[in-house]
């Protein structure tokens, strides 16, 4: 049935034209409607379906802004484009729109876009929609309350019109989910630690992973070590949101995390050992007396060294200091368009973190992001403040086809806790958030006086343990040590502790084998 035959009772060219101006006014509105909006279905009108077509394609792929100039340059880019844009008035007409229409409205008018999308599908299916329209209680229902008169047959209509999902029938479709997993496996990117990529089976979207440490142990470091991982290694985008640390830090400890770690190494060629803290200040040996490099001054600590000449002397005489720069040329080259950081420190809440998931997810293509640190966001401890928070970031890995990481802070008193008896009762403010996640890590550092109580087990990359008779892995004390045990793991068991041997000057977290409980 073409458009022309849907009678004037099915449309709001009203509702159509608000919520268009509105999209318009504030575009930043598409993180929250985009996903939702299927203009084929919920446009009716040819102007108003070409306007918010239009604001879709320059918002994705063009501009994040909407003014005039913009808009123009945007339509000149195609013949046939700018032909209908005139065709309809061109800005003039986005400036009428944007007049009529309240942004603060928008949920309004998405509610009726709706509405009349979903009761034109079904009168196009030959439903009774005129029956509805003429419903004492029309004016005020919404779209489900559509959906129930017609709940009978509703299976027939494609549920993308109402964006809502059907149930599923699990007796159907096994046999083919079974094939389908010959020519694709579930299994997703590998983790820096083959372990957890056994039991988690790698990094997949739509999973929510929660990892736990104390306080100054590593959290932020170790998701650098995560998000370097993913960016370099499987070359994919990541998105790391902070609301502790700046923006500074986290490149020093990137650059630190790359320069000094395998397999980083054997992609950039660089093989030198570089603690961040001489990095960040700028302290680089000479090739010859291997002391560190100054910049001259006199007896009264005046320069007597310009800047120029001091960096052309430490280039000309340091091969580490070139092996740096080397390295930073290299992360520059290579993280273009890969690794985003968005500092949330100055707002938090569960609005803004949906916002930017949203947003770095539909402009960008990210899958893979990371929330450094998830606390409560009015700061005073408030354990269900966090774990509607955790709740909602579990919501959104579903809703937006993500993976996501959160750190959080465990309680002061598990540092007298063994590592392979951490629980989620070791969470600060809040133990009931490992309902929520998919996964959960609880790390701590091994003191060196329990190294006695426990050995490991060097593993393969798939677990398999290549353990001799009576062989036996002692901890060395002269290296740190951080077990990370599983506390939750929906993909199966949870029975490996991961032994990591840190050392936070250079970000190294280099997985050793499985901890194991001596007399077990």
């Amino acid at each position: 049935m073409e458009e022309r035959q849907i009678p004037d009772k099915l449309k709001n060219i009203q509702a159509e034209m608000m919520f268009v101006g509105a999209m318009y006014s504030d575009p930043t509105l598409y993180i929250r409607y985009g996903n939702d909006i299927r203009s084929a279905f919920d446009f009716i009108d040819p102007a108003t379906k070409f306007f918010y077509d239009m604001f879709e394609s320059i918002y994705t792929t063009f501009s994040e802004e909407m003014d005039e100039a913009k808009v123009d340059l945007f339509m000149t880019q195609d013949t046939e484009r700018l032909k209908r844009y005139r065709q309809y008035d061109g800005y003039k007409f986005i400036k009428e729109l944007i007049e009529l229409a309240d942004p603060a409205d928008i949920e309004k008018y998405y509610a009726q876009l709706k509405k009349y999308s979903l009761l034109r599908e079904y009168y196009r299916k030959g439903y009774p929609a005129m029956k509805i329209v003429e419903h004492p209680l029309f004016p005020k229902m919404e779209a489900k309350d559509i959906y129930k008169l017609i709940r009978s047959e509703a299976d027939k209509i494609n549920t993308i019109i109402s964006a809502k999902e059907e149930s599923v029938n699990l007796l159907e479709g096994n046999e083919d989910l079974m094939l389908s997993y010959l020519e694709k496996p579930d299994i997703g990117l590998s983790f820096p630690w083959h372990l957890i990529t056994e039991m988690a089976r790698g990094i997949r979207p739509k999973h929510f992973f929660l990892c736990g440490f104390l306080s100054n142990a590593g959290k932020t470091r170790n998701l650098m070590y995560l998000a370097a991982t993913i960016v370099f290694l499987h070359e994919e985008k990541f998105l790391l949101l902070s609301n502790e640390m700046d923006e500074q830090d986290l490149r020093n400890c990137l650059i630190t995390t790359v320069l000094n770690n395998e397999p980083f190494r054997s992609m950039h060629g660089v093989r030198i050992r570089k603690p961040e803290r001489e990095i960040v200040l700028g302290l680089y040996r000479d090739d010859v007396t291997h002391k560190f490099i100054q910049r001259k001054q006199d007896e009264d600590g005046v320069f007597t060294e310009t800047l120029r000449e001091y960096k052309k002397r430490m280039f000309d005489n340091s091969k580490e200091f070139r092996d740096v720069l080397r390295v930073c040329k290299w992360i520059d080259e290579r993280t273009k368009g890969k690794l985003y950081l968005k500092d949330v420190g100055v707002d938090y809440s569960d609005s803004a973190l949906e916002f930017e998931i949203k947003k770095h997810k539909t402009l960008y293509g990210i899958k893979y992001m990371g929330y450094d640190t998830l606390k409560p966001y009015n700061d005073i401890g408030d354990w269900s403040i966090l774990k509607r928070t955790a709740t909602r970031l579990k919501e959104l890995s579903n809703e937006t086809d993500v993976f996501i990481w959160a750190d959080m802070q465990l309680t002061d008193d598990t540092v007298f806790v063994p590592v392979d008896e951490l629980s989620s009762n070791n969470i600060a403010s809040c133990k009931g958030i490992k309902h929520v996640a998919d996964f959960l890590i609880l790390g701590k550092r091994i003191s060196p006086e329990e190294y006695d109580n426990y050995r490991y087990i060097p593993e393969d990359v798939w677990g398999n343990a290549r353990e001799a008779a009576n062989q036996r892995w002692e901890l060395d004390p002269n290296k740190r040590y951080f077990g990370m045990k599983i506390d939750k793991n929906r993909a199966g068991n949870k029975d490996k502790i991961p032994l990591i041997e840190q050392d936070l000057d250079i970000n190294m977290w280099k997985e050793v084998g499985c901890l194991v409980k001596k007399g077990m």
